[in-house]
């Protein structure tokens, strides 16, 4: 019985020469007795054996089976690493030439890609799934003529269970050549093979990794060498984000609402309202009954039942919750499932890319949801509405990125610096509005508390700050974090527009509803001194800069999807249409 088996060039003559060859900062040594003598079947000395194969001879078969261009590499490798801390033995291959159980664990999370929204296909799991079954069909070939199967021979060349005669022992018979040959060749095929789905299994351990975790570089390497358990592992990539789970289960909801449900369209030729009757009426009731947020009966007649089910709906996709079907509802409601289950993975993707999985202490700001979450050893411990920029404006090229000139961006920095009654230092392009709102009025900058400054703008006049006070659109709190974008988080003069659903109204920097008390919390975390001391600064208009002794990381993030206490997954939509712009990108 022949075993199917990949070919692959042999690297000998590459090991010959790169005997001690270093990658990045990390030396990869095998010695040059394992060239030698694996040229001649037997297997090299030396070498820690990891729990589970033992035998020397794994070393060589390693080194001849991984692709060289991991040897000269810039940066180190990370299943490079792992094989050197593993004392050049098999991650996921046991002593007897079968699959370890983190092997099945492995196989079992990276082949449920689609299910946690990951692209399956640069996975190549059916590749790691063929090598698999080589190493099984091999196995099973080599058990016919090998009964006690298992990598510790110490000596290929005597078959197990026969010893070699003492010269002139009598009763014991030569060992046939043919068989030693035989088992030999069964062997090293063995160890090839082997070698081979260890190292398709390590690779695809880096790879669903990469798409899990971008951050988990360091922890491959403790998963590799087993000193991280493997089933632990795979929970740890996934993120800590209480949204993580509740998203998987509403993405796997709309995928099957996508392909076994008959979408029921909502078209009416002006806005509905409680009290309205008719066919329009029957289909939006049908239409909120498929997303569960109507159960009553399908009576055609808009009451009272009708307008609480279209209110969650509106709460649900962050619409006035004003119980009328206008026309956002109505574009709500006809969106296809489809649409909504790619906008769910698209969250869920996000979430796992996010800068806030490298850190227990941080602000985070999602743009499409308005809002501000302060974290701090993985909890929530304070949530604030927010005013990001204007969806509208010209487009304009920052940092080699489109956008809109008064759209928040996206960025991860560090908050320095809390200042108190800021002065607000008025940019040009709010310098040429607010010329317009003066007109010829010369008396209209010193009633509002500007004050002119040595420096100029690009025109020639003097440029403008802003005296504290309750005129100042900074309001009383400014936190200072550095960015090439000159964006900063501030308090606001205007609390009122904290009221509304939607809030882009800014020129690009982000109000923060109930500022004080974000303040707060982020100088007793810091244990600054003035933590509990800034009422009297607060009471006056005296400005004063309080420097962090920890900077707290902030990350400004546009993410879709979120979901809210009770797991129900809110659609924020895209309002600044980014998602929409890079979908046309890829075509």
């Amino acid at each position: 019985m022949s075993t199917p088996s990949i070919q692959r060039p042999r690297v000998l003559s590459v090991l010959l020469v790169l005997l001690f060859l270093c990658c990045g900062s990390q030396c990869y040594a095998v010695p040059s007795e394992a060239v030698s003598r694996q040229e001649h079947g037997a297997a090299p000395p030396g070498g820690s054996a990891a729990e589970g194969a033992l035998s020397p001879r794994w070393r060589s078969a390693i080194w001849e089976t991984i692709p060289p261009e991991w040897l000269g590499s810039p940066t180190p490798n990370t299943i490079l690493q792992a094989y050197q801390e593993n004392g050049w033995t098999p991650f996921f291959i046991t002593s007897t030439f079968e699959l370890a159980q983190g092997a099945h664990a492995l196989l079992r999370r990276a082949g449920e890609a689609e299910k946690e929204a990951l692209d399956p296909k640069p996975l190549r799991i059916e590749e790691v799934r063929q090598h698999v079954k080589h190493l099984e069909q091999a196995r099973d070939s080599a058990s016919a003529l090998l009964p006690n199967l298992s990598d510790s021979i110490a000596d290929l060349s005597v078959p197990s269970g026969d010893q070699p005669a003492a010269p002139g022992s009598p009763g014991i018979q030569p060992v046939n050549p043919a068989v030693v040959k035989a088992r030999e060749e069964r062997y090293r095929n063995l160890f090839r093979v082997a070698v081979e789905a260890d190292v398709k299994l390590a690779e695809l351990l880096v790879r669903f990794s990469g798409q899990m975790d971008p951050f988990s570089g360091e922890d491959q390497v403790k998963a590799l060498s087993g000193r991280i358990p493997m089933s632990d592992y795979l929970k740890r990539l996934e993120p800590r984000s209480p949204h993580y789970r509740p998203l998987l289960n509403a993405l796997a909801r709309y995928r099957d609402l996508a392909a076994n449900t008959t979408q029921q369209q909502v078209r009416a030729p002006s806005t509905m309202r409680p009290g309205e009757s008719g066919n329009a009426v029957r289909d939006l009731q049908k239409r909120l009954r498929q997303e569960d947020f109507y159960r009553g009966e399908i009576t055609g007649t808009f009451d009272a039942a009708t307008q609480q089910a279209v209110k969650r709906f509106q709460a649900a996709h962050q619409i006035e919750p004003d119980g009328a079907v206008g026309q956002r509802t109505r574009e709500w409601l006809n969106m296809p499932f489809k649409q909504k289950a790619e906008m769910i993975a698209h969250g869920i993707n996000l979430l796992r890319q996010s800068q806030t999985r490298r850190s227990d202490r941080y602000v985070r700001i999602n743009i499409p949801q308005f809002a501000l979450e302060y974290y701090k050893d993985g909890q929530s411990l304070s949530s604030h509405r927010v005013i990001v920029g204007k969806a509208s404006g010209k487009k304009v090229k920052v940092l080699g990125k489109w956008m809109r000139e008064n759209q928040t961006p996206t960025l991860t920095s560090n908050i320095e610096q809390v200042i108190i009654n800021p002065r607000w230092y008025v940019s040009d392009r709010i310098r040429l509005e607010l010329d317009a709102q003066a007109g010829s009025d010369p008396q209209y900058f010193a009633r509002h508390g500007y004050v002119q400054m040595a420096s100029l703008y690009p025109w020639g006049q003097p440029r403008l700050f802003q005296k504290p006070g309750p005129k100042n659109p900074l309001g009383q709190i400014k936190f200072e974090f550095p960015n090439p974008y000159a964006v900063y988080l501030h308090d606001t003069n205007q609390k009122s527009l904290f009221q509304r659903t939607r809030r882009d109204f800014s020129h690009g920097c982000i109000r923060v509803e109930k500022a004080k008390h974000l303040a707060h919390l982020l100088l007793k975390d810091d244990q600054n001194p003035l933590a509990d001391k800034t009422e009297p600064y607060l009471s006056s208009d005296r400005q004063l800069f309080i420097k962090l002794a920890t900077p707290v990381p902030i990350i400004i993030e546009y993410l879709p999807v979120s979901c809210n206490e009770d797991g129900q997954v809110i659609f924020f939509g895209d309002p600044y249409g980014w998602l929409a712009e890079n979908a046309n990108a890829k075509g």
